[in-house]
């Protein structure tokens, strides 16, 4: 390298400032690479044993034609660190990849591609969304990858649906929002004589559950069905109503409707538990409050203080806010409805 050629370098381009930034450059790199080679199934392929790219090739259901493609985007991962390609065969060589391959790791999997797939894209295009106005939907998300990102919080959700049955008095419950149906599961195990509803109102969501309440032997013991929870009609039906996580995909200017028409499908005395994260938390509470923000559904997470209001206004005659998990803005809520059905 010449010497007027370091100079335009260090005083031109400011050589400094960007090797400063080399390692989150790599950073990104390599969690991009890492993420879809698990989204795809790539790093339980070669977890078990070494692949060459032909092999590969066939997993992906890539055609001839794409093998340069196919080879190139390997040949990052190789180059990133993430695999080691030796004697023709690909092998899992980084740390991040080695992780998410091992099936213990596979909700922390799930959940960076959430985040990698979802609150990524917010924070880097919020600034065109807004000012084109072009909304996130439903559509642009993947429900049983979210429904399996979010089995991080299955204990606390756990917690509260013990919390939801301590006295003993539940006999009929309804879930709005059956995820993987494992809350369905765990109710059961705690309460094997209760009758339980769940609806969805995502088709692949509902499918998901039933696969899972099939292999659970529950198939048969839980009906589940895909609707709008607000065209669900049961006047008076349950004990307990279950919302967990979700209360964000409805939009703002629709909640207090929706806590009503809950208090309307509950029997006196019966309870709404809802569970959520709120406003105020870490920066992954603040990414996905970003991420429903710049929805069509405008479903900002919930102030605590906020939801327990609405509650009130719904016709709860009791509420009781919980902080699920210290130190975080999760929380659960538990709302007694009035001996009077609305």
């Amino acid at each position: 390298m010449r010497l007027n050629t370091l100079k335009k370098l260090v005083f031109d381009k400011n050589i400094f400032g960007f090797l400063g930034l080399s390692g989150n450059i790599n950073q990104l790199y390599k969690t991009s690479f890492a993420t879809a080679a698990s989204s795809c199934g790539l790093l339980d392929y070669l977890h078990a044993r070494p692949r060459t790219l032909a092999d590969i090739q066939l997993k992906l259901a890539t055609d001839h034609t794409q093998q340069a493609g196919l080879e190139a985007w390997l040949g990052c991962g190789v180059r990133f660190g993430e695999l080691r390609l030796k004697d023709g065969h690909y092998t899992l060589k980084g740390k991040l990849s080695r992780s998410l391959a091992q099936p213990r790791n596979e909700i922390a999997a799930a959940t960076l591609e959430e985040v990698v797939r979802y609150h990524y894209d917010a924070l880097l295009n919020a600034p065109s969304r807004l000012r084109s106005g072009h909304k996130y939907s439903l559509a642009d998300q993947d429900g049983e990858l979210i429904a399996r990102s979010s089995r991080i919080l299955e204990p606390f959700v756990e917690e509260a649906i013990e919390w939801a049955l301590r006295d003993g008095k539940v006999q009929r419950v309804l879930e709005v929002g059956c995820g993987s149906g494992y809350y369905l599961k765990y109710l059961k195990q705690l309460a094997p004589k209760l009758q339980i509803d769940a609806i969805d109102y995502q088709q692949e969501v509902v499918a998901s559950a039933k696969d899972n309440l099939r292999l659970w032997g529950l198939e048969d013991q839980i009906e589940v069905s895909c609707c709008d929870v607000m065209d669900y009609s049961a006047a008076g039906a349950y004990d307990l109503i279950t919302l967990h996580n979700n209360i964000y995909y409805f939009p703002l200017a629709s909640r207090m409707a929706l806590l009503r028409h809950l208090h309307g499908l509950l029997a006196p005395g019966g309870q709404l538990l809802l569970t959520t994260s709120c406003r105020g938390g870490s920066p992954a509470i603040a990414a996905l409050n970003l991420w429903w923000s710049l929805s069509d559904v405008s479903g900002a997470l919930p102030h605590k203080d906020e939801l327990v209001g609405m509650l009130n206004q719904a016709g709860f005659s009791r509420v009781e806010a919980r902080q699920m998990l210290p130190g975080e803005s999760y929380y659960g809520f538990l709302a007694k409805a009035d001996n009077t059905i609305q």
